[in-house]
């Protein structure tokens, strides 16, 4: 009905914005946010029609920035954002309202899948100079920096809902949902902080994010305050399956059992979410329960295709190839199987461990490709590998800043071979 009217002529801007809201709704953002540029184009353009277009074009925007995050399309994804927090910060901050500034804290919060790099010529301003860490690159401190405005917007958020009247009935839900944003905002911020230490480096060294909030307080500080937002969140509203996931992911660093069962209760009540059961996979795999693991995935296999259950299978399959000190053809069949599992996860998202993963697995040949009599084609096979391992690695470099110190020195070896 739109286009008709407007092929007849040109809209007023508040048909354009209803036609925006029209192709929101049925996921064409990028021509959302065209229709929204039109409308905030407009001389004659109202300041509720442009408050309306703002807020359509930053959702928009998140989403496309979103789209973008899953094809890697890192700088792509940090002009979409600030483009829409440009458009929110641009309203008059004294009409804002809960919902301009709760989409602002997402804005802030999405930086944490962006890598350090994209925010390299953004400066911290004043206040978070005296949180910064010497041991920490300047862009890291620059993404904590932009993360650290999602927590000042959710804050902001929280202290215009507590002004609503006891008696509204949505009052204790936007309680608990903004205070589940806020705690995965904290626990962005430590993961960040954490990956930059060397979190997942392997080796003897102590560079988990367990052994990472034991030592540094400011880690330790950003977890506590993580899981204090999400268990005010379930006072709020103890059946907020949202809330209790995120109280997992934050005790995982704390208390692993407590964090199992935080887990389960959020499954107890929407078993429909994905996470709780990439989590609980996850962690049976870190305490070698490899069949119980197993167990897990295959259920999530029947819910969701997601990143994590595809990366929970490689190392799984890595775990499983240790056990073939025997049989060099089952344990080189594990790892191609894993670095398979590693490739289907990049289908769906470039995760940082996914490529990590298939960077180690890719290598190792075949058995049947290592005694082929083609030579041409075990040749082409084994160079072609080792180019996907190369290119896996840079780009897990590329989103991580280079925190992780084992990848680091693979990523030297590289650099030394192809010398």
């Amino acid at each position: 009905a739109y286009e008709e009217a407007a092929s007849t002529g040109t809209l007023p801007p508040a048909a354009l914005c209803s036609w925006a809201q029209c192709d929101l709704d049925l996921g064409l953002y990028a021509e959302a946010a065209e229709k929204c540029d039109d409308v905030l184009a407009c001389d004659d353009c109202s300041a509720e029609l442009t408050r309306m277009a703002s807020y359509i074009e930053a959702e928009a925007l998140l989403s496309i920035a979103r789209t973008d995050i899953q094809g890697g399309k890192n700088g792509s994804c940090r002009l979409h954002l600030v483009k829409a927090i440009t458009r929110l910060e641009g309203l008059r901050p004294q009409n804002s309202t809960y919902c301009e500034i709760k989409l602002l804290g997402d804005l802030y919060s999405f930086g944490e899948a962006l890598p350090p790099y994209v925010f390299d010529q953004m400066s911290s301003s004043e206040g978070d100079e005296q949180d910064a860490d010497s041991s920490l690159p300047v862009e890291v401190e620059d993404k904590l920096s932009f993360i650290r405005k999602g927590e000042e917007a959710y804050a902001q958020a929280l202290e215009l809902v507590a002004k609503i009247d006891d008696e509204e009935e949505d009052k204790l839900f936007l309680l608990a949902a903004t205070g589940t944003d806020l705690g995965i905002n904290l626990l962005s911020q430590a993961r960040t902080i954490a990956v930059a230490l060397g979190d997942g480096s392997g080796g003897v060294a102590k560079t988990t994010i367990v052994d990472l909030t034991a030592e540094s307080d400011r880690v330790k500080g950003l977890i506590l305050r993580s899981i204090n937002a999400f268990s005010q969140a379930i006072d709020h509203s103890p059946n907020d399956a949202g809330a209790w996931c995120g109280l997992g992911s934050a005790l995982i660093f704390v208390d692993p059992l407590l964090s199992q069962h935080a887990f389960c209760r959020a499954l107890q009540i929407d078993k429909s979410i994905a996470e709780p059961l990439s989590s609980i996979a996850l962690l049976y795999a870190d305490y070698d329960k490899t069949e119980k693991s197993a167990e897990i995935l295959d259920a999530l296999t029947q819910l969701e295709d997601t990143p994590l259950m595809w990366i929970g299978r490689g190392l799984l399959l890595e775990k499983t190839s240790r056990a073939w000190h025997d049989s060099p053809a089952s344990r080189e069949g594990c790892l191609t199987r894993a670095s398979d599992a590693y490739r289907a996860s990049l289908q769906i998202m470039q995760h940082p461990a996914a490529l990590l993963g298939l960077s180690l697995t890719c290598r190792r040949a075949d058995a049947d490709v290592q005694t082929s009599n083609d030579q041409l084609y075990s040749s082409l096979a084994d160079h072609s590998s080792k180019v996907e391992s190369r290119i896996s690695m840079t780009l897990h470099q590329s989103s991580t800043g280079g925190g992780n110190i084992g990848a680091s020195l693979i990523d030297g070896l590289f650099r030394i071979e192809e010398g």
